[in-house]
């Protein structure tokens, strides 16, 4: 414990080595992502870009999108499922829309709704 308590000293004498006016209060922790076990890095972006081609142009909202890759992977379409296949559906939406891929279309009765941008 010692001895890592001495590394963490080192390293903010580096800090202020470099930028003698560092708050170093200010520097918050790594957040550290946890992986789901539904899908590799990457590939629930291209399923979801995959529903989005199939879709021909509509909008298509989360529950659908989450419904569609509970589907692709051969799951059980229950709530427990869909719930956290919809919510890395978002994530991956999310992402296609700050490229400019996907726009947000609407609101439908469950929420919004994208399409190809």
């Amino acid at each position: 414990m010692g001895r890592l308590a001495d590394d963490l000293a080192h390293l903010d004498a580096a800090l202020k080595l470099f930028s003698p006016e560092i708050d170093l209060r200010t520097i918050r922790s790594k957040a550290h992502r946890v992986r789901n076990c539904f899908f590799r890095p990457g590939e629930c972006q291209r399923m979801v870009l995959d529903i989005f081609r199939e879709a021909q142009g509509a909008a298509v909202s989360s529950r659908q999108i989450g419904g569609a890759l509970t589907a692709r992977r051969g799951l059980e379409a229950t709530t427990v499922v869909i719930e956290p296949m919809r919510k890395n559906a978002i994530g991956a939406v999310r992402r296609l829309q700050r490229t400019g891929t996907l726009v947000l279309a609407g609101r439908d009765g469950h929420g919004a709704t994208w399409a190809v941008g």
